[in-house]
């Protein structure tokens, strides 16, 4: 692999000239981790907000195809990501200038610094996929009865954030595959941070609906209500805070560097995990009642484990393991796969009926099954064997639906965002990264922190119950499917719940019945709540979402059957790459649903 030699500061200074707008794009947006109000009618391309108005119409791909792509649900990311691939950078550097740019641009989903994330990266020279966990722990402190306590457990606040695990991940990507310098590749996030940003549909939407519980905090308020106002789609958005946070990271990078790249990232690691940055979000945690303790930072460490899979139709599907909740995808394949599709659409009422009830029966055995493979033992090989898909399979009737409760299958008993990268060297990285809440910053760090102790039970002896220095069940869970042995397909969705349902669809969409890329993504979706959900209250409502665009006949077959409707919805936000098994040539989808933008390259 060459070394690439050229640098970001082009980049930079594009961005420090033209803070990027979006017109058109106004109107509030709502949380994408909840099914939302939607008018009815419309056809299946147009995704629509609570007023009714087109929710996406800034959104593209660019239609043409190439050997390296980036697609993302933010523009400022895609733009910058795309350069660093025109740099000569690797998937991980590309991967890496993206997961930052989106924590200034869309912060009300990720969060390099404040977040969680899980990656699946492939290696063309050694053909071999790995899985990056970058989780955190529960803090130390975590007290189980406090969360059993609807007084003092509410919707947001620092008792809910875990260790941030998502920068030491992002150390260890760079390190392991990455080859440009950290502090170019952090140049144009600053520049965003420091110049300001033009507030989105998105995240203008977020912020006025979270507006009650950001005025809770001055600190947070300071930065999402400037002024003490919610900021307009198009206004300027600055984090000076967040800027200068960027900056030490940096400065500690550069002053590691004559000692070698690797001992830089280890410093860069360092001054977050075990330094100023670690400090001051533990003294906020302190002082507002979190759980977290200078230990729990300097204890963690992001892994680099193995991936687990599947295959499908001859297809090879891989996804992170557990404590993801990746493992739901593959079992919902497993099922499916005894199923036969051909001569049938994506509007057929019998095939969606079966991709409903596969995924509930996979969810329903997530909840029962998996957690903290460091605290339980999580059965993956039997989740995952023909013999249990088959069992599985036996369960789905025609004429009923699945409902909660229910047993487990084994015979012994909306905050996040998602992006691929391919570079020309045929590398490739999948990644869900989240916060799991909207707004909470972390005093003076500009750090808008992850509320992920809402994703974990407090029911007894259920893997995924609260305990100090366990690992939450995650729910981001990116994907990556190979045909003969080469990447054939990176892709992710979004909204706890929605992320592997969405992803199954999109997967299917491709391989069952031909879809391009980017018909995969655009296409209507569904998502079912016959299960307990990853979010405190851990509610099952037991009905089907479905989105704008399904034939009345498909909505009233599916009704026959027994299945109950919620309120139509707009579900979740996904990407997707492509690459043709026999040209190599790559295509993208960006979802309509947001303000995407998938780039291919090279540019003519």
């Amino acid at each position: 692999m060459d070394t690439p030699t050229a640098s970001l500061r082009t980049v930079a200074a594009m961005i420090a000239t033209t803070v990027l707008t979006f017109a058109g794009c106004g109107g509030p947006a709502v949380d994408p981790t909840q099914p939302l109000t939607a008018p009815a009618g419309g056809d299946h391309a147009r995704a629509f907000s609570e007023t009714g108005e087109p929710a996406a119409i800034a959104s593209d791909a660019t239609g043409e195809e190439g050997r390296f792509a980036v697609v993302t649900r933010d523009r400022n990311a895609s733009l910058i990501g795309f350069q660093v691939l025109e740099a000569g950078g690797t998937a991980a550097d590309a991967a890496f200038a993206v997961g930052v740019a989106i924590s200034v641009s869309e912060p009300h989903f990720s969060h390099a610094l404040g977040g969680g994330t899980w990656a699946l990266y492939y290696d063309a020279e050694r053909e071999t996929v790995e899985a990056v966990d970058g989780v955190g722990p529960a803090g130390s402190l975590v007290d189980i009865e406090f969360f059993r306590d609807p007084l003092r457990n509410t919707y947001l606040g620092m008792h809910r954030v875990i260790v941030p695990g998502a920068w030491d991940a992002w150390m260890l990507m760079l390190d392991r595959y990455g080859t440009m310098e950290l502090d170019e590749l952090m140049t144009p996030a600053i520049t965003l941070a420091r110049n300001g940003v033009a507030v989105t549909r998105s995240l203008a939407g977020f912020i006025l609906q979270e507006q009650p519980h950001i005025l809770r905090f001055p600190e947070t308020a300071a930065v999402f209500l400037p002024g003490g106002r919610p900021p307009a789609v198009g206004d300027t958005l600055y984090q000076h805070d967040l800027a200068d946070t960027l900056e030490l990271i940096v400065d500690a990078y550069r002053a590691a560097r004559p000692e070698g790249r690797s001992a830089a990232l280890r410093a860069a690691s360092d001054v977050f995990y075990r330094g100023p940055v670690a400090e001051a979000i533990v003294s906020y945690s302190e002082q507002h009642g979190g759980f977290l303790t200078r230990e729990d930072f300097a204890g963690f460490a992001a892994q680099v484990v193995s991936p687990i899979s599947t295959t499908y139709r001859g297809i090879r599907v891989y996804s992170p393991p557990p404590n993801s909740q990746g493992i739901a995808m593959l079992m919902a394949l497993n099922i499916l796969e005894g199923f036969d599709f051909v001569g049938r659409t994506p509007d057929d009422p019998w095939v969606i009926h079966r991709v409903v009830e596969a995924t509930n029966l996979a969810k329903i055995d997530t909840w029962h099954y998996v957690g903290d493979p460091a605290w339980v033992d999580v059965p993956v090989g039997e989740l995952l064997s023909a013999e249990h898909a088959r069992r599985q399979r036996a369960r789905i009737r025609p004429d009923r639906v699945t409902r909660w409760p229910a047993p487990g299958g084994l015979s012994s008993s909306n905050n996040t965002t998602t992006f691929s990268v391919l570079d020309r060297w045929g590398n490739a990285a999948a990644v869900t990264t989240s916060i799991g809440s909207q707004f909470l910053i972390a005093g003076t760090t500009g750090i808008n922190v992850n509320q992920r102790m809402a994703n974990m039970e407090i029911t007894e002896d259920n893997p995924n119950m609260i305990a100090p220095g366990k690992k939450v069940r995650h729910t981001v869970n990116p994907y990556m499917a190979f045909r003969n042995g080469r990447p054939f397909i990176l892709g992710g969705n979004t909204g706890f719940d929605t992320q592997p349902q969405g992803q199954i669809q999109q997967f299917i969409n491709v391989v069952d019945f031909g879809l391009s890329a980017q018909e995969a993504v655009s296409r209507p979706r569904y998502i079912a709540h016959g299960f307990p959900s990853s979010t405190y209250p851990h509610a099952a409502g037991n009905h089907l979402f479905v989105e704008t665009g399904f034939p009345a006949a498909t909505l009233n077959a599916l009704a026959a059957i027994g299945h109950t409707f919620g309120s139509p919805a707009i579900i979740g936000n996904g990407n997707m790459t492509k690459i043709d098994p026999v040209t190599g040539s790559v295509t993208v989808g960006a979802d309509p649903r947001g303000e995407n933008l998938g780039l291919v390259g090279p540019r003519p």
